[in-house]
């Protein structure tokens, strides 16, 4: 058999406690005590900021939310107008054409009143030579001269009357 190697089970010595190893292990207490405050004060200021920055967060999400919203709003509105707009464009170009169309009604109505103006001032200084002639006959007829006492230098000034010669009459404004 093989030989075994012996174990001595000594116990081994814990380093004893030295005077200088009391003060540093107070003094390392110490330092982590300040860290462990330290990382609670950085861990709640962390905290803060997260909390902060969430309500930031939920804050400009609403805030995009509301303009989104008037956004929507100031758009169909926007349509709205737009069409208002275009409505009214539409009712004046109506318009001016009616206006126009007007326009060129009442100027043809005072061309054909003007025609017409003439054409009863002729007619009037016509009637009115074909009345005194009348009455010119007449007096003949009845002064005893009968149709014979009619001179033929008489009649030619009625066959002779201008048709559309101008008119000394001047009209009534």
């Amino acid at each position: 058999m093989a030989a075994k190697k012996r174990v001595s089970r000594a116990r081994k010595a814990k380093p004893k406690a030295r005077p200088g190893n009391a003060k540093a292990s107070s003094g390392q207490i110490a330092r982590l005590a300040a860290t462990v405050q330290n990382l609670r004060t950085r861990l709640v200021e962390e905290a803060r900021r997260r909390k902060l920055d969430q309500r930031l967060l939920a804050e400009a999400k609403r805030a995009r939310a509301r303009v989104a919203q008037q956004i929507s709003a100031l758009r169909a509105q926007g349509a709205k107008l737009a069409k208002q707009l275009q409505r009214a464009a539409r009712d004046a170009n109506a318009r001016e054409a009616a206006r126009q169309a007007a326009l060129a009604k009442i100027t043809e109505l005072r061309d054909e009143l003007r025609r017409k103006r003439e054409e009863v001032r002729r007619t009037s200084a016509e009637l009115a030579k074909l009345a005194r002639e009348s009455a010119a006959r007449a007096r003949n007829i009845m002064q005893g001269g009968g149709l014979a006492a009619e001179t033929p230098a008489e009649s030619e000034p009625t066959s002779a009357a201008p048709q559309d010669g101008p008119v000394s009459e001047k009209p009534s404004t």
